[in-house]
Formats: structure tokens, sequence, C-alpha cells
């Protein structure tokens, strides 16, 4: 049973097999048992938090963490996600019944916050009770933790602080000025790294809107490395508003899109309103309307790896 519950909601998610998976994969690299549960729980808080940041557009980058280093697990007790373009959360892990959460020394500095996330007795469930931006002591009272709106807030607060990347404008689209990295089918299709089976091809050209484009996406997902393509299409509606197609398509010699692939538009909160997921399609689409001036995001995820793309209208 939990003993704390902050004045805004926490949030209770389950832990998934494959979670339980990665963190036996990392507790059995530990010969000392000590370590080797130190390292699953660890593994276990910092899965559950990047899972939460994603559903809020929050790009993390697991490989770039310490507690993904087999070798920094060994030396240290961390248990620390990377958040693209901002530095580094601490994810700790609360046994049920604690009033507090322990802070090892080697983790009080370097620090983006600490958020601290509370199992149930049978590991099958993972609740993160709030966070602290900053560390004063050795362990943090369960009552000091500020809300998780307040953790949106702040690292999107960072984000704009440390973060120079621009938003794509889709209206000067229509009048064939497009940001760099963005290209016509035409030239996508002419890519030799591309070289799309026909049968892609032709899904790509039967968009067939006034104005589409599109853009490789490199998560290495693909048997082959080949990236995806990410396709944008605008249909304008009157003088305020458009219809707007998001498509997602293997490249190379691939044929269907990965497994457990999810494409989901975020709103300018960085809240998901819409998503699909691929289970060996072909392709992903999801299509929408957008108002003047309005902003959104389209995020990829797959696993441990994201990638947004912002956009105003």
């Amino acid at each position: 049973m939990m003993l704390f519950t902050p004045e805004s909601a926490v949030f209770t998610m389950p832990l998934i097999l494959k979670a339980h998976q990665i963190a036996d994969q990392f507790r059995q690299q530990q010969s000392n048992p000590q370590k080797a549960k130190q390292v699953y729980l660890n593994t276990l808080a910092v899965l559950a938090v990047q899972s939460y940041l994603s559903w809020f557009g929050i790009e993390t980058d697991l490989a770039a963490s310490d507690s993904w280093n087999g070798a920094m697990q060994a030396l240290a007790d961390t248990a620390d996600l990377v958040i693209r373009h901002r530095g580094k959360l601490e994810c700790r892990p609360v046994l049920p019944g604690a009033e507090s959460c322990d802070v090892p020394p080697e983790v009080r500095s370097d620090r983006l916050g600490y958020v601290a996330v509370q199992f149930n007795q049978e590991l099958s469930e993972a609740t993160l009770l709030g966070f602290v931006p900053a560390m004063t002591g050795s362990e943090i009272a369960l009552q000091q933790l500020r809300s998780l709106d307040e953790l949106l807030d702040y690292l999107h607060l960072t984000e704009q602080a440390e973060s120079s990347i621009q938003p794509v404008q889709l209206r000067p689209w229509l009048q064939g000025v497009v940001e760099m990295g963005w290209q016509t089918i035409d030239q996508l299709l002419g890519q030799p790294q591309a070289a799309w089976s026909f049968r892609s091809g032709e899904q790509l050209q039967e968009l067939d809107l006034p104005t589409t484009r599109g853009k490789l996406i490199d998560l290495e997902l693909m048997a082959d490395d080949a990236p995806l393509a990410l396709v944008v299409g605008l249909l304008p509606v009157d003088e305020s508003s458009m219809d707007i197609w998001v498509r997602l398509f293997p490249t190379g010699n691939q044929t269907c899109l990965p497994p457990e692939l999810e494409l989901l538009v975020l709103d300018e909160a960085g809240v998901a309103v819409m998503q699909a997921q691929s289970r060996n399609t072909e392709i992903i689409q999801l299509k929408f309307k957008g108002m003047l001036g309005e902003k959104f995001s389209i995020q990829i995820i797959s696993g441990t790896q994201s990638i947004t793309e912002t956009f105003v209208l």
C-alpha cells in the first residue's frame, strides 16, 4: 500500500513483461546478488519514467544513459535517464511502505531532477510519486515531492531554454518554400539510399495532394539499416484551416514497418491526441484538421527510441 499521495494525482502503470526481461538481462551481468537486485530495480524505475515521458512528447535516450551501460551499472548506483537536448533525470526506486527515497552520493549532482518511482510488492506496477529539481541531502522525503504536473512543466521549460530547434512552418509549403531536409516525393524516390520497393513507391504517389513533402527518419530499426520515410500532405480547407495527412513508410528492401512502431500526433502541450501502431503493416497513416497558427508535433516511437518533428500552421 502506498503511504504517500501528493496533492496532484500520482501516475501508476503496469510493469510489462518486456520491462522485466530487460531488467533481468542487466541483472544477470552482475555477480554480486545485492548489486544485481539494485540494477534490476533501477532498470524498472528508468523504464517506467521513460514510458511516462514518451506520452508527453519528451524525447529520451536510453542508450546514452549510464543506467544502460553495464560497466557503469557495476561501478555506481545509477538510475539516470537522458532527456535529449537537456540532461539527465534520475529515476530512484522506492520500495513498498517507504517514506523516503535514498539518493547515493554519485548521483547527487549533474541531474535535471529526481523522480521517485514506487513499486508494489509483486513488482507488477510502478507509481511515479513526484520529483524534486535538486538534492540537499542523502534522501528525499516523499512528502517533499513536487507533482508530476510540475515535472512536465519543468522539463518543457528546460527544453525551451536549452533547445534551439525551430518548428517546421507549413504554410510556406503551399508556395513551394520548404525547410532543409524536407523534399518532394520525386526527390525522395530518386535517392539511392532510399531505394523503395516498387510497391512503396506507388503508395507514396497515391497521396495525390496539392502539397506533399517527405523526410527520411533514421531510427536504425530496419533489418538493412534503411531509414523510415515520414510523409506529410496538406490540403487547404478554407483560409483558416487545412487537412493534414501523416504517413510512415518502410524503405530499402523492407515491405513492412517494424512491429510495435507507434506514430503519434501531439498537441501544443505535448499531449498525444492521435495514435497509430504498426503490427507488421505496410504503412501507418493519421489524418486530422489544423487551424491557422496551431502548433503540433509528430512523434515516432519504437521501444526505447523516439524522434519528434514539430510543426506550425
